[in-house]
């Protein structure tokens, strides 16, 4: 496939799971531990789709999608918030700010790989 992930978690167990699951899936991966660094990935590895915990700035979501939005440099990746809080406003409140699609952990690998193939079909 060539679709290339920036997964963005500073959750290290997440971030390993995803990390794993997403390369046996056969994507091309990239992995950040803190926002600056997904800044500095997002600008070299120039993904598809952007995978990011809203944990790495925790006051302003909204922050995260700007710094990650400049640093593809007009590219439009799809953002992607992850979340441990599953109830609609915290979702409303991503998609308001940017993200495209809300998900909530432990991510399911069927809402995953449905989310996944519309980008490689795009």
């Amino acid at each position: 496939m060539d679709t290339r992930i920036l997964i963005a978690d500073n959750d290290e167990q997440s971030l390993t799971g995803l990390g794993t699951l997403l390369t046996d899936l056969d994507y091309a991966i990239a992995v950040a531990r803190t926002l600056d660094d997904a800044v500095l990935a997002a600008a070299r590895f120039a993904p598809d789709v952007v995978i990011v915990a809203l944990s790495l700035q925790e006051d302003e979501p909204a922050a995260i999608v700007r710094r990650l939005r400049d640093a593809c440099g007009g590219r439009a990746p799809l953002l992607i918030a992850l979340t441990g809080w599953a109830d609609s406003r915290h979702r409303d409140e991503a998609l308001a700010v940017g993200f495209d699609v809300h998900l909530v952990r432990p991510v399911g690998l069927d809402q995953l790989t449905f989310i996944l193939s519309m980008i490689d079909h795009a």
